[in-house]
């Protein structure tokens, strides 16, 4: 498939609706880490190593990506069209997240959190990591979007762990809460939070309508693709 009708078929799938897109559960599973170079870049999407689609709003951290750039993506196939596109873009330099990647035998891949126990997160049914291994400041939730170093073991296909961070965190002030429902909601109408994973002030419970400062992060939902891991209202700040 050339470069114009791989555009054409990412296009036709971004007529429909955005909702309609986001209320399709995400299949973790068949999720793909890649790295690459930058080949082709538009101003609102590009292409990596010729065959990868990204927008450009799905790179993280508001870093720009540059032709010839290196990067690390989370990769997914279009079940209709078998176009791979990029649902998560970072862009990597000799050190990313602290990780020196120079060093000989280790690599770096993007994992989806698939269960977290009271001492282990698992990325997959296989690799998991020791809570105290993660460096977010948190207790990752499953669907957050991690940074993973890792290497191989000789003469194996099993990995060893050796450092863990988020993909990418965001400050985010004076936001709305937009939805509540039970234990979970949504602030700016995108972004999702569950009362038992959020940190927040002593006896603070998110009512609608409040306004918020937060601390937002990458994470896949079945609704959604950012997740809420601190929340403080801002009528208790003045």
């Amino acid at each position: 498939m050339n470069l114009l009708r791989r555009v054409s078929a990412i296009f036709r799938r971004g007529t429909e609706s955005e909702e309609t897109l986001q209320e399709q559960p995400q299949d973790n599973s068949k999720l793909k880490s890649i790295q690459g170079i930058v080949t082709h870049l538009c101003s609102d999407y590009g292409w990596i190593n010729e065959s990868i689609f990204f927008n450009t709003e799905v790179v993280s951290d508001n870093v720009p990506v540059n032709i010839g750039g290196s990067v690390i993506a989370l990769v997914e196939e279009d079940e209709t069209s078998h176009v791979l596109r990029a649902i998560k873009v970072k862009a990597m330099n000799n050190s990313v997240g602290g990780t020196d990647l120079s060093e000989v035998n280790k690599r770096l891949c993007i994992r989806c959190v698939t269960s977290v126990t009271q001492d282990n997160v698992y990325i997959s049914q296989e690799n998991f990591f020791p809570v105290q291994l993660f460096s977010g400041g948190f207790l990752p939730f499953k669907g957050d979007l991690l940074l993973v170093e890792y290497s191989l073991k000789p003469g194996t296909s099993n990995i060893t762990i050796h450092t863990v961070s988020l993909l990418n965190s965001q400050n985010m002030d004076e936001v709305c809460v937009t939805s509540v429902d039970g234990r979970t909601g949504v602030v700016e109408a995108s972004i999702f939070f569950n009362l038992d994973s959020l940190h927040t002030l002593p006896g603070y419970t998110p009512s609608l309508y409040d306004i918020v400062n937060v601390v937002v992060v990458d994470s896949i939902q079945s609704h959604y693709s950012r997740r809420v891991v601190s929340m403080i209202p801002v009528d208790t700040l003045y």
